[in-house]
């Protein structure tokens, strides 16, 4: 299978079956051949943030007045046992001499019941663990002790502060904890045996089965819906073609409507209806296909989150159901959980956030009634305006996950905006004329002063709108030269083909001319012009003969306003003009020119005297 189509979900499947299939294979050889690492009972617990302030308790232990409880766990799955008290600590870096820190005491007791589960583990023959309460120097004690061994392990001194914090006497606390640590070994003895051991293996190794074939089902389902998603674009794309064809018809048939109806030609005009009708359907039609694309790109982004979410049921199943695993299981549930959750709602609230911006967009651009030229300037200016607010709302929402998770782990998160709020400003102070290029390219997205496609004028600087960012604007010239200039820079600017152009047409003819003739002349040439199929659709209505615009020692100024298509007035430009010199040329219209006089002083005296 080519790479570059295979889905990162299921590299991601091969990798966590990978890990799967090593810690069942590593846990199964420990447990069968009854050989455990000897620095197990010595493992930390995960490593939980702790404050900085040393006036402040650790995160699991509590304070109530002038004590401190703190948490046994069990050492199987690090379920709490029970609790043990302490005289409160008020500052941590100066401990009272003879005094142990609550979380201390409640660190020693797991590490000793360690030693019993590794016992239980490393012993061919389990032994039967039996909870005792003793007396040592006058103080009650309980003790371990099993059949394989000759000294009894001392687990935890029941104190005075331990008895006030439980309201009840020494022995009622002691008795209650021998019930609870007896229970806790009579299900290690049951755990620790090889029938249920090979149970529960089984156990996992079908949940690792099953894990594996989920992630088949989700990597097909995905390559499916990319395959569908592909097949999607293409009719995307053609319909796209087709929605720009259909609106070239209906905007050369929109007079012929209207002329056809006052006229009472109710064929040619229904016609005309049913075309307008047709290209409303093809809309419709184009926009549920978008909304087809979008539905499977959404159930392709919940297979990958039910991929993450299967993989961690899966692996907490596991962890559950192996002794040797069991203690991290309660991690499972705890900080990874969260993570996923923040990371979910995240993820969802970047979607929700997109398709919001991608409605609002689509309501902008998508009316059938706009003419062509608006509905293709909307769509270049909507897809950079779309493109920077998705970015914009995408970053927003990454930085604020970012700080959830670090809150997640008692990192503060304060200190942080601090060190970024003066880092930006920072940063503000020295790209000031990128933060003006920015403002000012999204004022002239808002504004719509140009789009790319534009035939434009900025100071001495003009040319074909070849690319427009934020940050600066391209132009292409004449000579073909790619102008660039900064947003920041641009204060006026013109833009010629800005929905439609137009030609001003100026011409001097000769006071000889008949001025009359010479409007017939051009009204005649305009007229033709327009009726022509080739030239009808680059010109919106007929040319406009104003008349004569100006009288001066040259001759008859003429003036003829030519509204035209965007782009198409230099063109249209160029055909009037030839036309205009042939039909001038036919008609013998004298074009103006300059009058000299010319005066002799000497002629003018002899005139005067004869």
């Amino acid at each position: 299978m080519n790479r570059l189509l295979r889905p990162r979900p299921f590299q991601t499947a091969i990798r966590l079956m990978l890990i799967c299939v090593f810690t069942v294979s590593a846990s199964l050889g420990w447990t069968l051949t009854g050989w455990v690492p000897p620095a197990q009972s010595q493992l930390p617990s995960l490593p939980t943030a702790t404050s900085n302030d040393p006036t402040k308790p650790p995160q699991e232990v509590t304070r109530s007045g002038d004590l401190e409880i703190a948490p046994v766990k069990s050492p199987l799955d690090g379920k709490q046992l029970f609790e043990v008290a302490s005289p409160t600590i008020w500052n941590r870096d100066n401990v009272p001499e003879g005094t142990i820190p609550v979380e201390v005491r409640a660190q020693e007791i797991t590490d000793r019941l360690w030693r019993v589960v590794n016992r239980a583990f490393q012993a061919k023959t389990k032994p039967t663990v039996a909870v005792e309460i003793a007396t040592l120097n006058n103080r009650l004690i309980l003790q371990l002790s099993d059949d394989q061994s000759s000294r009894p392990i001392r687990l935890v001194t029941v104190t005075e502060p331990d008895a006030d914090y439980h309201s009840e006497t020494l022995d009622q606390l002691a008795q209650e904890w021998q019930g609870i640590v007896q229970a806790e070994m009579v299900r290690l003895k049951q755990l620790s045996s090889v029938d249920v051991l090979r149970q529960r293996l089984g156990q996992s190794l079908q949940i690792l089965l099953g894990l594996l074939v989920a992630s088949f089902a989700i990597w097909f389902l995905q390559r499916l819906l990319t395959r569908r998603q592909k097949r999607l674009e293409a009719r995307y794309q053609q319909e796209l073609a087709a929605i720009t064809k259909a609106e070239k018809a209906r905007k050369a048939t929109d007079e012929i409507a209207q002329s056809d109806i006052t006229a009472g030609k109710g064929a040619e005009a229904k016609q005309v209806v049913d075309l307008r009708s047709q290209f409303l359907v093809t809309m419709h039609h184009h926009f549920s296909v978008k909304g087809r694309l979008e539905f499977d790109k959404f159930l392709k982004w919940g297979l990958f989150w039910l991929f993450i979410l299967s993989w961690y049921i899966g692996i907490y199943a596991i962890l559950s159901r192996i002794p040797v695993l069991m203690r991290w299981s309660n991690y499972v549930l705890a900080t990874p959980l969260e993570i996923i959750l923040v990371w979910f709602s995240i993820s969802l609230a970047i979607r929700i956030s997109k398709s919001l911006i991608d409605w609002f967009i689509d309501t902008w651009k998508v009316n059938p009634y706009l003419p062509l030229g608006e509905v293709q300037r909307i769509a270049l200016r909507t897809r950079t305006i779309s493109g920077a607010l998705k970015g914009l709302s995408t970053f927003i929402l990454v930085v604020i996950g970012i700080l959830l998770t670090l809150g997640l782990f008692n990192i503060p998160t304060s200190s942080i905006l601090a060190v970024g709020t003066v880092f930006g400003l920072a940063i503000s102070f020295g790209s000031q004329s990128l933060i003006k290029d920015l403002v000012n390219g999204c004022l002239i997205l808002i504004e719509d002063q140009y789009a790319v496609g534009d035939v434009i004028q900025i100071g001495n600087k003009s040319g074909l709108v070849e690319n427009l960012n934020l940050r600066v604007t391209q132009l292409r010239n004449g000579e073909g030269q790619l102008i660039t200039i900064p947003n920041s820079n641009i204060t006026d600017v013109s833009n010629l083909t800005r929905l439609w152009s137009r030609i001003d047409f100026s011409i001097v003819v000769a006071y000889e001319n008949d001025p009359k003739q010479v409007l017939d002349i051009l009204k005649e040439v305009s007229q033709q012009l327009f009726r022509e199929p080739e030239w009808r659709d680059r010109l919106p209505e007929p040319p406009e003969v104003l008349g004569i615009d100006d009288l001066s020692h040259t001759g008859m100024l003429m003036r003829v306003w030519i509204k035209t298509t965007p782009m198409e007035q230099w063109s249209v430009g160029r055909e009037f003009r030839l036309r205009v010199r042939q039909a001038f040329e036919a008609n013998n219209i004298q074009i103006g020119r300059p009058q000299w006089i010319t005066y002799n002083a000497a002629l003018a005296k002899s005139t005067l005297q004869n």
